[in-house]
């Protein structure tokens, strides 16, 4: 396999990796959250969210779940 490829494959496992990372700390602050303070839809619902529309998904249940006073 030439420099390249390694390179590709390199690359590739670090975008895997961050984006894996990313999802987990998602899920694990939904699971963590309580039915009352989540936002527009259910649990099942933002889990799917998270999961399949990476990076939209993630920044979504971010922004939206929790509302506006989350991180004061």
């Amino acid at each position: 396999m030439s420099s390249n490829g390694t390179l590709v494959l390199i690359t590739a496992a670090v975008i895997l990796g961050v984006v894996v990372w990313f999802d987990r700390r998602c899920l694990a602050d939904l699971a963590r959250t309580s039915d009352y303070e989540l936002r527009y839809f259910d649990r099942n619902t933002w889990a799917l969210i998270i999961v399949l529309s990476f990076p939209v998904g993630p920044m979504a249940y971010l922004m939206y779940a929790k509302g506006p006073n989350r991180y004061r």
